[in-house]
């Protein structure tokens, strides 16, 4: 029964450390998920892009779509509204469509270079509800009857939790002496990219490797433009159109949990610092090899979208 009870504590004082403010690619990296899926679905299902724009025009924040969009016409604001879809729900926080904790799903990460003694309870335990914001928003979206806002607005939920849970940290946390509450995702522990850099916080660092949000439309263009041509679908085993469901969403947050174990935290050997006047340097190969990875999970973020949209709409 003691046993149980520090489990429980410890469980409890662990979801107040989840990472409430916690952004999953900047907005820049969200952008390129929705445009990836609009060219995806244009080059097969054109008409399930034009239903999305229908749908679209009942969302509530539709004035802030309209003024981004500005004088576009035709392809071209179909395909930036695909964009601003895919970021909204992170530009809408703290307002009426909010839901904080649907960004991540977190498993615990225990370190063994600076391991600390847990309840084996706590490590079966799950912060976040990615899995279940996905399934709500999946099936607003199906139901044809369901309200016009209501499916707009889980709509751009849709396209962002499908790209949020491809970041590995946003789906794996450290737990260790250094951090015996977590890191919260990487949200509280300071690194330094190279010797002399200022330091930033580990998931801030993964939330930019394709951009951050200082960075413009141009930037956005570049990097859809690289990511398409170094990774097409037919480069993607992982992909599987048949399975877009809540299961296979917490498949994906299960890949996205191993790149956090082995890539972003390297089984332990990269671990910030609470204080940045004491945040490590990365890894020489570090900067690459994230980008890389960032890479592909953003294209698979981007054709998975496609992937849901045509399970759903088709």
């Amino acid at each position: 029964m003691k046993q149980l009870a520090l489990a429980m504590m410890a469980a409890a004082m662990l979801m107040t450390a989840a990472p409430g403010a916690a952004l999953a690619w900047s907005n820049q990296g969200h952008q390129a998920t929705g445009t990836i899926a609009y060219d995806d679905l244009m080059r097969t299902d054109p008409g399930i892009v034009a239903k999305i724009v229908a749908i679209e025009q009942s969302h509530p924040d539709k004035a802030r779509f309209d003024k981004r969009l500005g004088s576009l016409t035709g392809p071209a604001r179909d395909r930036m509204l695909f964009q601003l879809m895919a970021r909204w729900p992170d530009d809408a926080r703290e307002g009426p469509y909010d839901h904080p904790s649907w960004h991540y799903f977190l498993s615990t990460i225990m370190d063994p270079v600076h391991p600390i003694k847990l309840p084996p309870a706590l490590l079966a335990t799950r912060t976040g509800e990615a899995p279940e914001g996905f399934s709500v928003a999946r099936a607003t979206v199906a139901d044809a009857n369901a309200g016009d806002i209501d499916r707009a607005v889980m709509l751009c939920w849709l396209f962002h939790l499908t790209g949020d849970i491809q970041q590995p940290l946003h789906a794996g946390h450290l737990v260790s002496a250094t951090f015996p509450l977590s890191d919260r995702g990487g949200t509280i522990d300071y690194v330094r990219p190279v010797a002399g850099a200022t330091p930033v916080y580990m998931h801030m660092y993964w939330d930019d490797r394709l951009g951050s949000d200082a960075d413009g439309d141009a930037v956005v263009a570049a990097t859809v433009a690289e990511v398409e041509a170094k990774v097409p679908r037919t480069d993607l085993a992982n992909l599987d159109p048949a399975k877009t469901d809540e299961a296979a969403f917490r498949a994906w947050a299960a890949e996205s949990y191993a790149l956090a174990v082995k890539e972003a935290y390297r089984e332990g050997a990269v671990s910030g610092s609470p204080r940045p006047a004491e945040a490590p340097v990365l890894p020489a190969d570090y900067d690459a090899r994230t980008r890389a990875i960032a890479e592909r999970r953003v294209a698979t973020g981007g054709y998975r979208i496609a992937d849901v949209m045509r399970a759903i709409l088709k």
